[in-house]
């Protein structure tokens, strides 16, 4: 084979290559070509590597002349194969995939060497183009003798001819481009930027502009993990007032677009880590252990660490047969007073869970959350670009100070928290992005510390709409107790002294995040008839509750698909193919828990009235009674009624004061009653 050109020998891999089992794998995917009607054979680098090394050398280093004589090379075998193919299709390319390790270039690492070589870059999609047709071959008219020229198209600017082709015209125009005779391509301009889990400490992330055209246009978009094969070019910068400077800006012209088609993320996982996983989850004792590993410097919080387990390992997510989606991810709310440790419990899951990241309430808006749509420097287009909850997509997204955040950013999530997209209908760019992603969020209360006897929405001042979609809300409250404030002390106080936890994780941090992809990756729970039959009697006898017809509404449906979810990460906790009564049961009890400390009303009664609504069912019936004493004042006087009288009528009937005079307020923000004068109120 030596001295043979690159085409002949690229033609006697694909004739004669044969795999390990004896198969032709290319004649066989050329044969599927001409039936199918693709344009481009993906070939595995390492089979050429295997078969022609010297061939595969020229192409990494050499490749615009190589892939041009073998994309060439390709369309005679398939004119050969199939002539009537042949003849529909322009353009035929040959696309590499799995380049060798030194050649897969992180996208921090690229340098001026790199430059008309074929390398392999991964990062996730943040920006994408619209497609556009992009002329590859223009064909002029020569308006003085009518002369037809076609010019091949390279550059970003279009080329005319610089004279007549005619030899007895050799004019220099004027010329006329036929649009109809000129060839086309698809064109689309993407960027990719580094993964949040490969970025290093402190630093922003890098990004690279890319080109896609024809067949691979579209292929991907933003939020998804994409790895490109592509040859590296460099253009020069254009200065603020024109020409070019020395500096040069380097983009991608890719060959290859690769998917990643796992819908969590892929570490490498040894085979002795694999056996350690696999003893773990025999362990009886392992759920225990997986909450005492997580966040071992902050003490107690078994409850919220459990919860925070949960939440890592996720349920399971379904596809009804009418294509209706049902969530599998698991979101939390932990409310607390200051000092109670919820920013550095945040940080800590956003480092240790896979695709995790970190944002603070009011650094934070819907655009930055979302998606946002922005115009192109270069071409002027308008172009989407990914923001957190996208690129965190199958991950966890912690939100820090969430009562901070302004309510138009806050609403941006309600819908990546119920539906796992993010919808986008900005500057004619109409767009679904997938975000698919567990919210782990913590607030203040607002008036700084938790008051027991005001519902969660009031303590919060959260709108109830993304309070209900938090399958498990935990409070933390700061009290005084002498024998947990001493060992609090302790623990703190060690800490600080040996820059240890005095007891070691049962589970180390690495592995235990290998544990987490290993679980998600590889087990899908299903929920028994036995693990049904728990949380169907749970949810029978708290609805029982709410029967008479003065008792609160306790549960909801929402809770019930909660408990699902739960029951599911925890089955996957142990590496369970089936949820067992036991995990029925732990999930129970630790929604009975959340439940209690913000599904209640002032009698104790589970209401969840407390978290949809914002005011219990006793609240409602007392605000009722307040604008029956104002209805049956006004009907007697005809006047405005003066609330020193509203709330001597409203203790005759055990409302105090304190509750009036808050009623009054919301009923007035709520436009159901307005103050004509001060001290008067009347109905609207």
């Amino acid at each position: 084979m030596l001295g043979e050109a690159p085409a002949e020998r690229f033609e006697n891999f694909v004739k004669t290559y044969r795999t390990e089992s004896g198969s032709m794998e290319y004649r066989e995917k050329i044969r599927k070509m001409t039936v199918t009607g693709e344009q481009s054979l993906v070939v595995n680098f390492d089979d050429l590597i295997r078969f022609d090394p010297e061939l595969a050398k020229t192409v990494l280093e050499k490749p615009e002349k190589t892939i041009s004589e073998i994309n060439q090379a390709l369309k005679r075998i398939i004119e050969a194969e199939d002539p009537e193919f042949a003849e529909t299709m322009q353009n035929f390319y040959v696309r590499f995939a799995k380049l060798p390790e030194e050649y897969h270039i992180n996208l921090r690492k690229i340098r001026s060497e790199h430059i008309n070589k074929l390398i392999m870059v991964s990062g996730i999609l943040t920006r994408a183009s619209e497609v556009k047709p992009k002329i590859v071959e223009a064909v002029y008219v020569c308006q003085r003798c009518g002369e037809t020229m076609i010019v091949a198209q390279q550059d970003a600017k279009i080329i005319q001819p610089s004279e007549c082709y005619n030899p007895n015209c050799r004019r220099k125009g004027p010329f006329k481009l036929i649009i109809e005779e000129s060839r086309f391509i698809d064109w689309q301009k993407i960027r990719i930027q580094e993964k949040p889990e490969e970025l290093p400490p402190g630093q922003l992330p890098r990004s690279l502009d890319s080109i896609l055209t024809d067949d691979i246009v579209d292929i991907a978009r933003p939020g998804d993990r994409i790895t490109l094969t592509g040859i590296l070019r460099s253009t020069p910068e254009v200065a603020t007032r024109g020409g070019s400077l020395v500096t040069f800006r380097t983009f991608l012209e890719v060959n290859y677009v690769d998917v990643s088609e796992v819908e969590f993320e892929t570490v490498e996982i040894t085979e002795e880590e694999e056996r350690k996983i696999k003893e773990l989850a025999e362990d009886p004792f392992i759920h225990q252990k997986i909450v005492r590993s997580i966040a071992p410097s902050i003490y107690g919080m078994e409850n919220i660490k459990e919860a925070v387990a949960l939440l890592l390992f996720g349920g399971q997510p379904k596809v009804m047969e009418d294509g209706v989606t049902i969530r599998g991810e698991v979101n939390v709310l932990i409310v607390g007073d200051p000092g109670t440790a919820k920013s550095q419990l945040l940080q800590y899951v956003a480092r240790i869970a896979p695709r995790g990241l970190y944002t603070s309430g009011k650094g934070t808006t819907a655009a930055g959350l979302t998606a946002a749509v922005l115009r192109d420097p270069d071409t002027g287009a308008m172009i989407l670009e990914a923001g957190a909850l996208v690129l965190a997509d199958r991950g966890v997204a912690c939100v820090d100070e969430m009562d901070k955040m302004r309510d138009q950013d806050r609403v941006a999530i309600h819908e990546a928290m119920e539906q796992g997209t993010v919808s986008i209908a900005k500057a004619g760019i109409v767009s679904t992005l997938n975000a698919r992603t567990a919210i782990l969020a913590a607030a203040n209360p607002a008036l700084g510390r938790w008051n027991p006897f005001k519902t969660v929405a009031e303590n919060l001042k959260l709108p109830v709409t993304i309070l209900s979609r938090f399958d498990l809300i935990f409070v933390l409250v700061d009290r005084p107790l002498e024998e947990q404030d001493r060992m609090m002390t302790d623990h703190i106080l060690s800490m600080h002294r040996t820059r240890t936890v005095e007891k070691a994780p049962p589970i180390p941090p690495e592995l235990l995040r290998k544990y987490f992809i290993y679980a998600r990756n590889n087990v899908q729970p299903k929920l028994t008839p036995e693990s049904a039959e728990k949380l169907r009697e749970f949810y029978l006898e708290m609805r029982k509750m709410g029967e008479q017809p003065d008792s609160p509404v306790p549960i909801t449906a929402r809770q019930l698909e909660a408990l699902v979810r739960l029951s599911e990460a925890r089955a996957r906790m142990a590496l369970r193919e089936e949820v067992t009564p036991e995990d029925a049961e732990a999930v129970i009890k630790l929604m009975r828990s959340s439940l209690k400390q913000v599904g209640t009303d002032e009698h104790g009664l589970f209401d969840i009235d407390s978290i949809y609504v914002g005011v219990t069912k006793s609240q409602r019936d007392k605000m009722e009674t307040i604008l029956n004493i104002i209805r049956t004042l006004e009907e007697q006087t005809e006047a405005p009624v003066p609330v020193n009288v509203i709330i001597e009528k409203a203790e005759l009937e055990n409302i105090d004061a304190a509750f009036v005079n808050r009623a009054l307020t919301q009923l007035k923000n709520d436009g159901i009653l307005f103050e004509p004068k001060p001290g008067f109120v009347k109905r609207a």
